[in-house]
């Protein structure tokens, strides 16, 4: 058997190759991140490999820069296994007492944990899986850069027409649209007024036409600094906002399309919609890749973490938190709304809560729940039903 271990990295890639028993075949190679530099791999490895010899590759699972590598070596129908970061960095750290970290060194080490790991047998990922998983990440980076920039919106119209969130709320869309084409109190009084009640009708379907003369008055008495620079860049944040929630509104269409040709059961689970239901089945792949609840559990990351040592054991304990966090904040979202939506879930949080736990720590317990009933029905295809009996 051959174990080859692989540092990835952006622009090259360092290996180390060793047989069984350690015996190194090539001590350190650097190939580049292109496509020759990948077919000089694959030919190093076929010149070093003897007849009927097996090949097992271990990476670092690093996100993009190993993606594209691990393709192509399944392609080439080579054994990967990709490795958690963290496993290889306990092993290095138990390999020495010295603080020494180099991509030469790093490929020795991924190549020992490879010889010592099996690989897993995972189950096949369907094509609609990868790309719900590419457009829920997406979206998770949208919706975060949104609440960045929405907080930068609300610091900039403080300075620029403070008195508007006096009369509209500042975070509806048809609010921001309007700040979009009058950004400050001089762009308010310079329009004309019909033409402005026109475009408030117009921004917020009826609601705000006949608030122009509200508008109109706030923009007269305004404190607001009267700076163009500040109004110009409130206007092209509003803009930008305007543009995100678009996207987010358009990614959830497309995630609902798919949803419905998978026809998958997850919707009929209270609590969870289409984005976290379409999160959550993307980050799991597969569900019968785990063999029971608690394996989903341990990789969603909510398991509790144990801690004993002689006769001590220590009982309040934090969540792991070592998985997917797109899949554990969208269980953490979907078991929120199971709160309000679903009796039985309420019944079992206000449970834990009777117990003295605090309501997040409740809410925990919760999530835990939520894993084992996405679980059953994921694994059973069959939509969720209530249970008749009390919650324990």
């Amino acid at each position: 058997m051959i174990y080859i271990g692989i540092d990835v990295a952006k622009d090259k890639h360092d290996c180390h190759i060793m047989r069984d028993g350690g015996a190194v075949v090539v001590d350190n190679c650097s190939f580049e991140n292109s496509k020759e530099g990948f077919e000089r791999f694959d030919s190093l490895i076929k010149t070093n490999k003897r007849r009927k010899e097996e090949v097992k590759v271990g990476l670092e699972y690093t996100g993009h820069y190993s993606n594209n590598l691990m393709e192509f070596l399944k392609e080439k129908e080579y054994k990967v296994i990709a490795l958690n970061p963290l496993k290889v960095n306990l092993y290095r750290k138990s390999k020495s007492l010295r603080n020494t970290k180099t991509d030469k060194s790093d490929a020795r080490y991924i190549a020992e944990v490879t010889a010592k790991t099996d690989p897993e047998k995972r189950r096949h990922v369907n094509n609609d899986v990868r790309i719900l998983r590419s457009l829920t990440r997406y979206r998770y980076r949208v919706q975060k850069t949104v609440q960045i920039t929405k907080n930068r919106y609300r610091r900039v119209l403080q300075l620029v027409f403070p008195e508007f969130e006096k009369h509209f709320n500042v975070n509806y869309r048809s609010a921001i649209e309007l700040i979009g084409r009058y950004s400050s109190p001089r762009e308010v009084l310079s329009a004309n007024r019909d033409q402005l009640i026109k475009n408030l009708d117009k921004m917020s379907y009826g609601r705000y036409g006949k608030r122009a003369d509200e508008l109109i008055e706030a923009a007269e008495n305004s404190i607001g600094t009267n700076n163009a620079g500040d109004a110009y860049e409130l206007k092209h944040i509003a803009k930008h906002i305007a543009f995100l929630e678009g996207e987010l509104l358009s990614v959830e269409e497309k995630l609902r399309r798919i949803l419905e040709r998978i026809n998958t059961p997850i919707l009929t689970i209270p609590g969870i919609g289409v984005n976290t239901g379409a999160t959550i089945l993307a980050e799991i792949g597969n569900v019968k890749n785990f063999d029971s609840d608690a394996k989903l559990l341990a990789y969603v990351g909510c398991e509790p973490t144990i801690y004993q040592s002689g006769k001590f054991v220590l009982t309040r304990t934090s969540m792991v938190k070592k998985g997917s966090k797109y899949l554990r904040n969208a269980i953490f979202q979907a078991t929120k709304a199971a709160y309000v939506l679903d009796p039985v879930m309420r019944a079992y949080i206000d449970k834990k809560r009777a117990e003295g736990k605090h309501f997040f720590v409740a809410l925990s317990h919760g999530m835990k729940k939520m894993v084992r009933i996405l679980f059953a029905v994921l694994t059973s295809g069959k939509p969720y039903t209530k249970p008749q009996q009390n919650v324990t």
